[in-house]
């Protein structure tokens, strides 16, 4: 008999991740945004959502799954320095 045809197997736990799907949705904000209300709004949007996920990376337990790639100040660092950057950029652009 396979492993695949036992009754034994234990049952599969579905994770929700939520960390995950709140990066996204704030993507997707950001990008309708963009579209929606121009550039400047949606580059703005995307570097708060940037610099909210270098926080709550930096304030987690555990690493989030979808957030964390390396070390925490790895993370930190390149979540909220990028999002600083890219306020930055979005705030003083030119024909925006």
């Amino acid at each position: 008999m396979s492993r695949s045809q036992s009754g034994a197997e234990p049952p599969v736990r579905r994770r929700r991740r939520p960390a995950m799907w709140v990066a996204l949705a704030g993507i997707v904000l950001a990008l309708l945004a963009t579209f929606i209300l121009g550039p400047r709004v949606g580059g703005v949007a995307f570097a708060g959502e940037l610099v909210v996920l270098g926080f709550v990376r930096a304030v987690s337990r555990r690493p989030p799954y979808g957030i964390s790639a390396r070390s925490r100040a790895f993370d930190v660092t390149v979540l909220m320095g990028g999002g600083v950057l890219i306020a930055v950029l979005a705030l003083t652009a030119q024909n925006m």
